[in-house]
């Protein structure tokens, strides 16, 4: 089949107020670009005062248009109605001229129901365009304090109306999707991962003899940081040919917290929020990725991780279990710092044993855009085969 044209509608998607917002949507929206036609739509409301008008910014790429529309919110209850009508006309506009131009898109391709799940509904009914929905946040389950749970009934109504209407139920992981079965309504569904950039994150020989674990998060609770950290100062009593390079906090508590644990000097290191090239670097430097979270859905930086040919010492929770096995990983009981230090000395005395070359192999061959891009155009070429 030729190349199809599809409208994403993502709830979630980076833009100049929040730059990594939804970046692992970005990528699956650019994989499917490889081998479809793809026009992103995104809106995003401002109440800070940057944005003082409604405006628009397009990025075009080869099989991709991205247009972000920046509006004007408030905060205040009233005029948060007023917000979300404001919202909605919008894109309602937006998808009309986009039709106008293009023509109806055969598939509108919906990421997280809430909000973007309303349009595909009404663009369903309005234009006789069937929708896929991705999920990919992680509010199915009963650690997250944001829970689905604690939703209000408009929320939950909408959430089982957008997969009651979907052609197909995308999820990044069977966690996840597990989770919707469980929490929603039963609904058949199929699993992509998300999508590594693996000409960034690929395999290097390091070169440093001092043996090096790293964290890469925005270090909230339930990353679990500070358990990390505890665990290495552990682990570091015995083992003095060792460091921990911690990337991505974004205030100063974590690093006061780090020195108040009293780390010789040089052991413990942080390097703040830096782009998506130079947590490729640092993970090329590492000797071993770590995630200690309290819960995951089916996070990105394990997938870059085990592309870089790192052995991974993650927690035992969420979807982490699907993206992993034994060549490649040691899993451990969340919150339990004892055996995570005991894990940091497994992996450093049998790092000989992780074949490096074969771990960035093998993640390639599941989280390249190649293969995501094929996951996606056969979910395509599926739901119009049976229109």
């Amino acid at each position: 089949m030729s190349r199809k044209k599809i409208l994403w509608i993502c709830s979630w998607y980076p833009n100049k107020l929040e730059p990594f917002n939804g970046d692992f949507i970005q990528r699956q929206a650019h994989a499917a670009a490889l081998r479809n036609d793809v026009f992103v739509l995104h809106l995003a409301g401002d109440d800070t005062g940057v944005v003082k008008e409604t405006g628009e910014v397009v990025t075009n790429a080869p099989g991709i248009t991205e247009k972000i529309i920046y509006f004007k919110k408030h905060a205040s209850f009233p005029a948060k109605l007023l917000s979300h009508y404001k919202w909605l006309h919008l894109s309602k506009k937006a998808i009309r001229k986009y039709i106008i131009e293009n023509g109806k898109p055969d598939i509108i391709h919906v990421n997280i129901p809430v909000k973007a799940g309303y349009l595909g509904l009404w663009a369903k009914k309005k234009y006789d365009v069937p929708y896929v929905v991705t999920e990919h946040w992680g509010i199915y389950n009963e650690v997250e304090v944001y829970n689905y749970e604690s939703k209000n009934s408009l929320f939950k109504q909408l959430t089982k109306k957008v997969y009651e209407g979907a052609a197909v139920f995308i999820s990044v992981s069977r966690y996840l999707a597990e989770g919707v079965n469980r929490l929603v309504m039963q609904k058949k569904y199929t699993v992509v991962p998300n999508v590594v950039d693996t000409n960034i994150f690929y395999y290097q020989e390091k070169q440093s003899a001092t043996f090096r674990f790293l964290h890469v998060s925005n270090m909230v609770q339930l990353k679990n940081a500070e358990g990390i950290l505890r665990a290495f100062k552990i682990f570091i009593k015995e083992n003095s040919n060792a460091e921990l390079v911690m990337v991505g906090d974004t205030t100063h508590t974590i690093r006061e917290y780090a020195a108040s644990l009293g780390f010789p000097k040089g052991t413990v290191s942080f390097r703040g929020e830096v782009s998506y090239q130079h947590v490729a670097t640092e993970m090329q430097l590492a000797d071993c990725f770590i995630l200690f979270s309290n819960i995951e859905n089916s996070p990105c930086v394990i997938g870059e991780a085990l592309c870089c040919g790192l052995p991974v010492i993650a927690s035992n929770v969420g979807g982490i279990p699907e993206l992993v096995d034994e060549t490649n990983s040691l899993l451990v009981e969340p919150g339990n710092e004892n055996i995570l230090a005991n894990a940091m000395r497994e992996i450093m005395s049998h790092h000989s044993s992780y074949n490096r070359k074969k771990i960035a192999e093998k993640a390639q061959k599941f989280f390249s855009y190649p293969v995501i891009s094929k996951q996606l155009d056969e979910i395509y070429t599926a739901v119009l085969s049976t229109k």
